[in-house]
């Protein structure tokens, strides 16, 4: 059994998951409330050949890294609007989108970016954020996809494009992940739309665009959908999801999704890549059938004849709240390889799940104590833990 620290189970009762339990509705009748943004040093606790040491600090809330196609730096997504650039000496602000993103709710910003696959000739990124709205009153806000130029390693908020717009009921369960998959294809994780228990049913409504990962073909400054659907969103590959917060491609072209979950399981999903799937929100959770009536103890349950069941999931009863995805593993520490890598946000514990003899088997990698929201590499290869609080801690 994982060992979680003290704080966390204290923790647990004052914070909602990151990446989204409560939405504004749910707030409201919930004894629930984030969390300031408290650092919590980075300590491994049950695994004493690991080492958490800080990379880089001084940021508001660090969601994602990737590396630069032609220079020799990495850019550092931050959920307020800002990316900013390391090359291992100096960090550089790459671009302010501050006044560009909502900033009403903790799981509203700049959430993904990537960089175009002929970036050499375009200068093109794409962008996933909640555009800037009022905070009264309903969200008036929706989930952007954009393109951006970048000039003399810089992105003027001028030159972006809005390439598609999700309209978002509420303020929460955005995902807003983007992947390069390669040959001008990516994929974009929409949350659910918000609230709780998917009130609008968007998980199992493939004609919206909510509660579902999305591929395109992005080139020449335009998308188009790659699948031939003659029924609901073109865009829809994978739908039946709450909160695709991160989620990634190993090398056997299996799509890694860690979905965040409602009340009692976070859940661990793979499907090939291509294999059109419903993974059963709001009809089910983890392994079981989703019923507010319920207890988490009851027992497992067969999903119904088109509906994906994870491989994996865990329960909030040691202190977890909310899983945080996710890379898989074939770069960084050697013994971090080869497996899908995740956490969760409460208790900062993170797990490798990997296959052994034919079967899928997750391991405790290390109890960190900071708050994670997510995972990227470092510029040579590093793997970095991005804390709540804005530090980024380097586990090696």
């Amino acid at each position: 059994m994982v060992r979680v620290p003290t704080w966390t189970i204290v923790l647990l009762f004052f914070t909602a998951s990151f990446a989204g339990c409560l939405g504004s509705e749910e707030e409201q009748k919930s004894p629930f409330a984030w969390q300031e943004r408290v650092e919590v040093p980075c300590t491994p606790i049950d695994n004493p050949d690991l080492e958490c040491d800080i990379y880089l600090d001084g940021f508001e809330t660090p969601v994602l890294s990737i590396k630069h196609p032609t220079e020799e730096e990495i850019w550092i997504v931050d959920l307020s609007g800002n990316i900013t650039s390391w090359d291992g000496v100096n960090t550089r602000l790459v671009a302010n989108l501050t006044g560009m993103v909502s900033d009403c709710h903790y799981e509203q910003g700049l959430f993904g970016m990537a960089f175009d696959e002929d970036f050499n000739e375009t200068g093109a990124v794409l962008l996933s954020y909640v555009e800037n709205g009022t905070c009264e009153g309903p969200n008036e806000s929706s989930l952007i996809l954009g393109e951006a130029i970048v000039e003399n390693g810089t992105i003027d908020s001028n030159s972006i494009r809005v390439l598609r717009t999700v309209e978002e009921p509420f303020r929460n369960h955005n995902g807003g992940h983007i992947l390069h998959i390669g040959n001008h294809q990516y994929l974009w994780g929409v949350g659910d739309g918000g609230s709780a228990m998917d009130p609008n049913g968007n998980g199992q409504n493939t004609s919206s665009p909510l509660g579902a990962i999305h591929i395109m073909n992005y080139s020449n400054g335009s998308i188009q959908p790659v699948m031939q659907n003659n029924t609901g969103d073109p865009y829809i590959l994978h739908h039946g999801l709450r909160n695709p917060w991160r989620f990634d491609v190993d090398p056997q072209n299996r799509l890694w999704i860690a979905d965040v979950g409602q009340y009692c399981y976070e859940e661990i999903n793979v499907v090939p890549l291509m294999q059109q799937s419903n993974f059963g929100w709001a009809v089910r959770e983890g392994f079981h059938a989703l019923d507010e009536s319920r207890s988490c103890n009851e027992g497992i349950s067969e999903p119904p004849s088109d509906m994906v069941d994870p491989i994996l999931e865990y329960g909030h009863d040691t202190g977890n709240c909310s899983v945080t995805g996710g890379q898989w593993m074939d770069w960084g520490p050697s013994s971090l390889r080869d497996g899908y890598l995740y956490g969760d946000f409460c208790s900062g514990s993170v797990w490798l799940i990997s296959e052994s003899n034919g079967e899928w088997v997750s391991q405790d990698v290390a109890t960190l104590g900071t708050m994670i929201v997510g995972f990227g590499p470092g510029l040579n290869g590093e793997l970095l833990i991005f804390s709540w609080a804005g530090t980024i801690y380097n586990l090696s």
